[in-house]
């Protein structure tokens, strides 16, 4: 596309209005709430009513968290990218501009959400961002990068900070790849896993692992290290 970069250079103007609508949006809610609430809280003594606006200003900020992260998903869920399987499509393409905004509105509300993780909100953003979470699945991190690109199946657990990357540029062109963890599996915390990457049924990933892209792990094994490689086997354990 000879007018990408062009485009491109207009589409970082067009970042800083979409920022604009993605944290303005949600304090408009928050600013009734603030004006209601504060109404409400009126006291004589200095100390009794500074507690008490203290304590309508750290309420006003989760009120505008929650609705931040309501409005960045349905913005994801909108924009995403719709992918099945793994992909190829050329870098200068509108297919990479879409993902490109949906990657600046997740890093915009990544500081806020890393005070829901885990918790029920944090699996309902990433549903509603594109991402497939089943049931009693723990999520400890909110490094789910790519959230239409992953699945975690029932009784997974996702250990704090670990990184999930469902996408990467190779040879002047972006490449989309699904992430599927299976049922009953785990990953630590700090772990990286790459595109492509499938962790079969109560399979372990070891903590600060690095998981190459494409990479399959069978079911019952735990890998380690940088890059991950076999530790045991269920036969072995057994």
């Amino acid at each position: 596309m000879k007018s990408f970069t062009l485009i491109q250079t207009i589409g970082s103007f067009v970042v800083i209005l979409v920022m604009i609508i993605v944290w303005g949006v949600p304090l408009a809610p928050t600013i009734m709430y603030y004006q209601f609430v504060n109404e409400l809280v009126s006291f004589e003594n200095e100390w009794a009513h500074a507690l008490g606006t203290g304590l309508v200003l750290s309420s006003s900020f989760v009120v505008y968290s929650i609705c931040l992260l309501l409005f960045s998903s349905l913005l994801q869920f909108i924009l995403h990218v719709r992918v099945k399987e793994k992909i190829v499509v050329p870098l200068a393409s509108f297919t990479t501009i879409r993902w490109a905004f949906c990657g600046q509105i997740l890093r915009a509300t990544q500081p806020f959400l890393q005070h829901f993780v885990p918790s029920f909100l944090s699996n309902a953003y990433f549903r509603i961002s594109g991402a497939k979470i089943g049931k009693n699945t723990q999520i400890n991190t909110f490094r789910l990068n790519d959230p239409s690109l992953i699945r975690i199946d029932d009784d997974c657990v996702v250990g704090g900070g670990a990184i999930f990357n469902g996408h990467l540029v190779e040879k002047g062109q972006l490449v989309f790849a699904p992430i599927h963890m299976k049922k009953g599996s785990l990953v630590g915390s700090g772990a990286t896993i790459q595109p492509g990457v499938t962790v079969e049924e109560d399979a372990v990933v070891a903590t600060n692992a690095l998981v190459p892209k494409y990479r399959t792990i069978p079911a019952g094994e735990v890998w380690g290290g940088l890059p991950a490689v076999i530790i045991s086997n269920s036969s072995s354990r057994d």
